[in-house]
């Protein structure tokens, strides 16, 4: 009868909604650093995992889009480290807890909001063959771009705060010393492609603190120029907010395709 279909749509419903409630959060200290994780009631085949470089839950329904398919989805405590050496021992840490000990995938799918793309980035380039995708929302790439605010091809925003920190953090004694010495948006990500690590890129097109130009494009053309496999979300005349796509469905689809 007509109402079959109706009642068996709300039965799974109710099913896929226990799922999801039974997910869990474990929150946890490692080496000093908070942690989060999220866990999904099953774990899907290969145990994949996002991490997200930093704002952790800015992006919630792609994180509990993809926990609901049997992702976990990891962040750890190393705000206004900018991808720093010393950000990355934190890394191998939880890479080593999350792959090593509780076997979760040994290729994540790393996420980089914002100024998190300064640590997918460092983490791609120190260990290409641990890494599905590198997923690039509005993501830093030049940090002379941000916070630096220096014109290049355009010129963002900046913060004068977060480049003193970032000079601190680097050691670096003046801006010029920073300018020289800072990476490009492009260094060392070849080996990436090597590996076949899928690049994904959502941005707005008229963002004005991460100019995309500057950031996430240069990526995308070295991909591109190498035969690397990639897509992008453009948002037309986009700012640096909203993350994301409204329904993101799109991208966790992308995610769930390349994960490894």
């Amino acid at each position: 009868s007509p109402a079959m279909p109706r009642f068996l749509l709300a039965l799974l419903g109710m099913v896929f909604g226990a799922v999801a409630a039974a997910a869990t959060v474990e929150k946890f200290t490692l080496d000093g650093k908070s942690v989060t994780l999220k866990v999904p009631a099953q774990a899907a085949p290969g145990k994949p995992w996002l991490w997200v470089g930093e704002f952790a839950g800015h992006l919630k329904s792609l994180e509990d889009g993809l926990v609901a398919q049997g992702w976990h989805v990891a962040s750890i405590g190393v705000s206004n480290q900018f991808g720093s050496p010393r950000s990355m021992e934190a890394w191998e840490k939880l890479y080593a807890e999350l792959n090593g000990k509780r076997g979760l995938s040994a290729k994540p799918a790393l996420l980089g909001i914002s100024r998190g793309g300064l640590y997918v980035n460092a983490w791609a380039r120190l260990h290409p063959d641990r890494v599905s995708v590198l997923y690039l929302d509005n993501g830093v790439c030049d940090i002379r771009s941000w916070p630096g605010g220096f014109p290049l091809t355009a010129k963002g925003k900046g913060s004068a705060g977060d480049w003193k920190l970032y000079k601190a953090e680097f050691k670096f004694a003046t801006d010029e010393e920073a300018q020289a010495k800072s990476l490009r948006a492009t260094d060392g990500l070849e080996p990436a492609i090597k590996a076949g690590v899928f690049l994904i890129s959502c941005h707005g097109t008229a963002d004005t603190v991460v100019p995309f130009v500057d950031n996430a494009k240069p990526v995308v053309d070295l991909w591109e120029k190498h035969g690397g496999k990639f897509k992008v979300f453009p948002k037309q005349g986009g700012d640096h907010h909203p993350h994301g796509l409204p329904d993101p469905k799109p991208l966790i689809e992308v995610l769930m395709a390349e994960a490894k």
